[in-house]
């Protein structure tokens, strides 16, 4: 019995880290730049779009770890972060990717960055 009550309390557990990570994959193009709990900064780079190469499909940005140059798939979301305009953030797409915005970029693999999973731009002008 003592078995089968800590199977259920493990099982629980689970559900509820499961329950937060999808909750906030669905949300986290509401959550400004640098402020995604758990994520920003720890599996994120913020810094500034130094260059665009819209053949290659590819981004390089500046942060204080220096220049990073990362692969924008199909599969990569990017929206547009409005906090600084006071409107809500909207879904974005690779034009929006333009030289001088500040950025956040969460990579597919965290280890290797060397492909977003989504990036995140600055909008702070109408």
């Amino acid at each position: 019995m003592r078995t089968f009550l800590s199977g259920i309390g493990v099982a629980v557990a689970l559900l509820g880290v499961i329950s937060h990570a999808h909750g906030q994959k669905e949300t986290e193009r509401f959550i400004p730049i640098g402020q995604s709990p758990g994520v920003s900064q720890k599996h994120t780079s913020i810094g500034e779009i130094a260059e665009v190469d819209q053949q290659k499909q590819m981004v390089t940005i500046v942060e204080p770890a220096g220049r990073r140059t990362v692969k924008i798939t199909e599969k990569t979301r990017i929206w547009l972060d409005r906090t600084k305009l006071k409107q809500a953030n909207l879904v974005g797409s690779f034009t929006d990717l333009q030289k001088g915005r500040r950025i956040e970029m969460k990579y597919a693999d965290p280890e290797h960055r060397q492909i977003a999973d989504w990036v995140k731009v600055e909008i702070a002008q109408p």
